[in-house]
């Protein structure tokens, strides 16, 4: 039985799932790239523009290096919990990649410069757009993959989860307003990661080493 943690995340998943996949279905695919980017971006004031640049800029990371940086400081808490984290990312890169390389569809700004030379996208000034390999979204699916592992290892606190969930969120939307991906690209990348995540799970719990529960310092100092 999951915990309570865990079902609130995965409700919390499915509200934004079903959320994103009604606006991938009932809007076509530029049109809705820009409501979510050009169009939102238009009604803000030049300083809330350049802190959600920065913001997004720096919380995209989330979905970068940083699950393999949270997985090295866990082995100085569980080993465990550490190789779990570890075992959902390759996992979740393992449906992820391939993906991308048999679909090799292009990135907003190919898509745009192919379809609507006219239009000019949003660009925060540091990151370079890159063209091909847009579905599904790595970074949404590590990050998806990342905080929904950290609200099972932490599960007996469960307004973390809520924590988790937007940051995760975020994290798949700054994907977007940085115009790396489109919207379909997130939807299948988050839902990448939470099931290969779950899955990793349950390996995890199937068989229980007495190392799972040590830090690395433990095992070190025998």
């Amino acid at each position: 039985m999951k915990s309570t943690a865990c079902k609130l995340f995965i409700v919390l998943y499915l509200l934004f799932a079903i959320g994103l996949l009604g606006l991938v279905m009932s809007i076509e695919k530029a049109g809705l790239h820009l409501t979510l980017t050009n169009d939102y971006l238009a009604g803000l004031s030049p300083t809330w523009v350049s802190f959600q640049d920065l913001f997004f800029k720096y919380i995209t990371e989330l979905g970068g290096f940083i699950p393999f940086v949270i997985a090295a400081v866990l082995l100085f808490y569980k080993i465990g919990d550490s190789l779990f984290v570890v075992v959902a990312q390759l996992l979740t890169a393992l449906f992820v990649f391939p993906i991308k390389q048999i679909v090799s569809a292009p990135r907003p700004s190919l898509f745009f410069q192919m379809h609507f030379p006219d239009v000019i996208l949003h660009q925060v000034e540091g990151v370079t757009l890159h063209q091909v390999h847009s579905f599904p979204s790595g970074h949404t699916a590590t990050v998806f993959s990342l905080m929904l592992a950290l609200t099972l290892i932490f599960q007996k606190k469960s307004w973390l989860a809520v924590c988790f969930f937007i940051l995760a969120a975020l994290t798949a939307y700054s994907r977007v307003y940085l115009s790396q991906h489109f919207a379909e690209d997130i939807l299948l990348g988050s839902f990448i990661g939470v099931v290969m995540t779950l899955v990793a799970y349950w390996l995890y719990q199937r068989k229980s080493y007495n190392w799972y529960s040590k830090s690395l310092l433990d095992v070190l100092k025998r």
